[in-house]
């Protein structure tokens, strides 16, 4: 029989998977709460939504970015809302101008899905200025749930 020297064998450092477990809490917890608010400060690129006053100033075939309430839907493929002005603290107020957009609805989106285009929805919208209010919708952001009017 062999002897074994009860002093040479080492042993494996025991790994404390609670600390591990709570690392991962609290990482998800800031996921949860960073998410939604880079998105909704960050829409887009970061760019923006234009002013009342800068939409009513700005020429057909201008690039736009603003933000809506959405009003009616007349057509599937085209929906009327109320220009909303960015606060300084990230909320949003209604103004008077209100914008027709025209979309495809098989077009992708950045944030959300074609059926969370509905009456009451926050929209941000990047397209084309047209003549008047009529903006043709290159990109749509649904920020309805992470943005606030008031």
């Amino acid at each position: 029989m062999k002897a074994y020297k009860t002093g040479s064998i080492k042993r494996q450092p025991r790994r404390n998977f609670g600390l591990l477990l709570l690392g991962l809490l609290v990482l998800a917890i800031i996921a949860v709460i960073a998410i939604p608010l880079y998105f909704g400060r960050m829409m887009m690129g970061g760019s923006p939504p234009q002013t009342a006053q800068q939409f009513a100033l700005a020429s057909p075939g201008t690039s736009m970015s603003v933000a809506l309430e959405v009003t009616s839907l007349p057509t599937t493929t085209l929906f009327e809302g109320t220009l909303l002005q960015r606060n300084d603290d990230g909320s949003y107020s209604r103004t008077s101008q209100h914008v027709s957009v025209q979309w495809n609805p098989s077009q992708s989106m950045t944030m959300g899905r074609s059926s969370d285009i509905k009456v009451g929805g926050i929209l941000q919208i990047h397209g084309t200025l047209g003549t008047n209010t009529f903006l043709t919708a290159s990109q749509i952001v649904v920020l309805t749930g992470y943005v606030q009017i008031k």
